[in-house]
């Protein structure tokens, strides 16, 4: 026996002689490209993938362009869930001249695989086929891709379509009754279904579908039993797995969606929904770096998959990245505009953000169709009380409360609103009531605490502090909380034994780090406070939260520019994607007066992150800073087109437009925004600057009653027919309007300092000094118009009263430098011109 029949022997007593035979055959034969794909053929028939794909890609060794065998191959990727092959090969298929018939059927079916919706229905979308069949395989695929990307009426259009060219069309019936189900029409769609469950040979996917309207009209047991028996008759079918698998996590059964899986792994590796599926599975379990490595594989592949990007976005929204949360909900809802939990996610992302407007605008469609999601409703909620309205707040939270009476969160935000409006027993009860519900959650513990200290009351925060600390003892949280009570107190000892506590139980706990670094700075122990940083940067260099509150600190410190851009330039570089680490590099060349260095870094923010709402707002107003101001508005332009429906966008584009002096344009982009949200007052007081500007004062005075017709007891509208009057010097008219404004609003500072400088400036000073006088005794914790008035006698260099006004301001914000500085130099002022008073005083004196 030669050492080559020996290899042979060993290899059959293996089991895989048969496929080298293929092999050796397909290799050494020397057959002609049409006897390979005709031995495919064969292969195909027998059921013989494997061997047939041998055999095809010989073919297209010695003939690339065969158009048949591009295709054959195509097909057999698509049933071994290769769609990304399959596309290649069914595309240069298509392109070699092989019949459209056949090929853009299987075409259109590896893109939608591939996730490739909205590109099919863009590049194919209005194809129309020559035989029926085809035209009817050919636009149930369209349909159901325009159904994928929240297209119904395009859909139901294409159903129709494939239903023309063949009345009996199971998959184009299917999808006219999945359209029926979402627009909650169950029964006929369950009649649907059941015609044509009831012909010879129903596909698969009408049992499929019928589990779907089980689960939708609450009978989920009954829905899984159908998908159960599906399974059992079709194993292969892996569309019913994946439903079976969606709704055992739905249940919390990640064991046993994580069988269904397992199961799907062995039929195919390479089907990319797969990791979609474990990373809900490991999202459930909590386990979110390995949700974010698997939805990542998803990703990858197909960036634009709808649900993959709201999983990307839910796993960073929970793991606390707000920019990256918001950056995959927005990709998700481009791709599918008015998808509600994507958008109430966003919400959420730009509440957490400290953007509380953009929430609103997102949750706006929802919130005019009267929603009645009670986690919409509760960010709404959240939404208002973070902009200060605390009667929508609790009216959203009232909305929730009764339709979730047992929710404990619900019953914290309705603490927080009580707590704003002053009635700080029912808010206490509130959030007690919150905290039993149930007391594994903090929320309540946490709002209690914000509110007590904004009370100031903190003895009683340091006591919610211990209840919370009994709750989670090992959550380093509690102990930089309880550091931030002791430094309200002015407990500087106990507040760094606090923060240190955290650190014990998390070395890397970036927070109190933080504040142990400013207590570093605040002891005269810079080193100190460096070192916190550099000793998590050793162990993680790429720590891009470590190197940004780094550059902050040394900022803070007053180091060297160089090393501020070097950390800030790191961060960026081990996070392209990351917004935080962008702009706070285009905010330092801003703050250096570096508007070169500014303007590129935007522009590099702006390729990294293309269309990204942040960096194209962030770029336009460094262009408009450097004077380039047709590039800024070419930015806005885009702003605006990259967040349709956004008042903000518009608000930013007439303001280049107005410093451009295309000023028709700059109304035409505020009445924009004001058809969007007609209370803006923003754009209704840019509107009257325009015309006020441009000498239409008619117009503007026309907008400014505009504005006080809408909202009667707003004192906005009278302040701003003030400010108009002002503008043009015509003082008794601007304080008529003033004196309006503060009878709807008796309480704002704001408006009675502009009421003081419109009767002053009338010449009635007098009459101001006195009604100012009488206002301040009635508001002994005013700020707004004492400052006003020390910056009225500091130009008048009347330092005397000036120091009189901020000295009253330090007495209510002790710890204000600015105010603190003001006074300190208002009364070196003060101290300078005494002698010089003396000196003239003696001079004039007879001798």
């Amino acid at each position: 026996m030669t050492m080559k029949q020996s290899r042979l022997k060993v290899l059959a007593g293996l089991g895989v002689v048969a496929g080298l035979c293929v092999l050796l055959l397909a290799s050494c034969s020397g057959e002609s490209p049409e006897l390979l794909i005709k031995s495919a053929r064969d292969y195909i028939a027998k059921g013989d993938s494997s061997a047939a794909v041998i055999q095809l890609r010989n073919a297209l060794q010695k003939a690339p362009n065969n158009a048949e065998a591009r295709y054959l191959l195509g097909n057999i990727l698509i049933t071994r869930r290769d769609p990304a092959s399959a596309v290649k090969e069914l595309r240069m298929a298509l392109q070699l001249g092989h019949p459209a018939e056949q090929t853009l059927p299987a075409l259109s079916r590896a893109l939608i695989d591939d996730g490739d919706a909205k590109e099919l229905v863009t590049e194919f979308g209005e194809k129309t086929l020559g035989t029926a069949e085809a035209q009817a395989e050919f636009k149930t695929i369209i349909g159901n891709a325009w159904l994928s990307i929240g297209k119904p009426k395009d859909a139901e259009a294409a159903f129709n379509a494939a239903l023309a060219a063949k009345p009996d069309y199971a998959d184009a019936s299917l999808g006219i009754a999945t359209l029926r189900a979402g627009s909650r029409n169950l029964e006929e769609a369950k009649k649907i279904v059941e015609a044509v469950l009831a012909r010879p040979h129903a596909p698969p996917e009408a049992s499929l579908l019928q589990a779907q309207l089980l689960f939708a009209d609450g009978q989920p047991d009954a829905a899984r039993a159908v998908l159960e028996k599906l399974v059992q008759a079709k194993p292969e079918y892996l569309q019913a797995r994946y439903r079976l698998a969606a709704s055992q996590i739905a249940r919390g059964d990640l064991d046993q969606a994580s069988a269904q899986i397992a199961a799907i792994r062995k039929v195919s590796k390479q089907d990319r929904r797969a990791y979609y599926f474990e990373a809900l599975i490991a999202s459930g379990r909590g386990d979110l770096p390995a949700a974010r490595e698997a939805i990542q594989q998803v990703l990858k592949a197909t960036p634009q998959h709808v649900p993959s990007l709201v999983v990307a976005g839910e796993v960073e929204f929970r793991a606390k990245q707000y920019n990256q949360a918001e950056d995959y909900l927005r990709r998700a809802l481009n791709v599918a505009p008015g998808l509600a939990y994507a958008e109430r996610l966003l919400a959420a992302t730009y509440v957490r953000m400290g953007s509380p407007a953009r929430a609103l605008e997102v949750l706006q469609p929802q919130m005019s169709r009267g929603t009645r999601d009670p986690q919409a409703l509760t960010v709404a909620g959240e939404a208002y009380l973070a902009v200060g309205d605390f009667p929508r707040a609790a009216q959203y939270f009232a909305q929730t409360a009764a339709l979730d009476p047992k929710n404990a969160g619900v019953r914290t935000r309705l603490g927080q609103v009580r707590f704003a409006e002053g009635d700080t027993e029912a808010a206490i009860r509130d959030l007690e009531a919150a905290s039993a519900l149930d007391p594994n959650v903090s929320s309540a513990d946490l709002a209690l605490l914000a509110n007590l200290l904004r009370q100031k009351q903190f003895d009683e925060a340091l006591a919610a502090v211990g209840r919370l600390e009994k709750k989670q003892p090992n959550n380093p949280l509690v102990y930089n909380l309880k550091g931030i009570v002791y430094l309200s107190k002015r407990d500087l000892v106990n507040a760094r034994a606090s923060f240190e506590r955290a650190l014990q139980i998390q070395s890397d706990y970036l927070p109190a780090i933080g504040n142990l670094a400013q207590l570093d700075r605040l002891d005269q122990k810079p080193d100190m406070a460096r070192k916190r940083y550099e000793t998590v940067l050793e162990k993680e260099p790429k720590n891009e939260q470590a190197l940004l509150g780094y550059a902050g600190l040394v900022q803070s410190l007053g180091g060297e520019s160089s090393e501020i851009e070097s950390l800030l330039k790191k961060a960026v570089s081990v996070n392209a994607q990351s917004i935080s680490a962008r702009v706070a590099l285009v905010a330092f060349y801003m703050q250096k007066g570096d508007l070169k260095q500014a303007q590129f870094a935007a522009q590099e923010a702006n390729a990294a992150l293309p269309n990204e709402p942040r960096t194209l707002e962030m770029l336009g107003q460094v262009q408009l800073a450097a004077g380039d101001t047709p590039l800024a508005v070419g930015t806005f332009n885009k702003l605006v087109a990259a967040r349709p429906g956004s008042v903000e966008p518009l608000l930013r584009l007439a303001g280049a437009l107005v410093v451009s002096k295309d000023y028709d344009r700059a109304v035409e982009r505020l009445r924009q925004a004001l058809a969007i949200n007609p209370e803006l007052l923003e754009a209704h007081r840019d509107i009257v600057g325009i015309y006020a500007m441009t000498g239409r004062l008619d117009e503007a005075l026309q907008e400014v009653k505009t504005v006080q017709r809408r909202q009667p007891g707003d004192a906005r509208g009278y302040q701003l027919e003030g400010e108009l009057w002002g503008s043009q010097h015509k003082w008794s008219e601007a304080e008529s309007a003033f004196r309006a404004a503060q009878k709807r609003a008796p309480d704002d500072g704001t408006i009675a300092a502009k009421l003081y400088a419109a009767t002053s400036g009338g010449g009635k000073s007098a009459a101001a000094d006195a009604a100012a006088d009488k206002w301040l005794r009635e508001h002994p914790k005013d700020v707004v118009l004492r400052n006003n008035l020390g910056e009225r006698a500091v130009r008048k260099q009347d330092y005397k009263s000036a120091a009189r006004y901020y000295q009253a301001i330090v007495a209510l914000q002790p710890d204000n430098a600015m105010y603190l500085n003001n006074l300190a130099w208002v009364s070196g002022e003060r101290r300078c011109r005494m002698p010089r008073r003396r000196w003239r005083s003696r001079r004039r004196t007879p001798e």
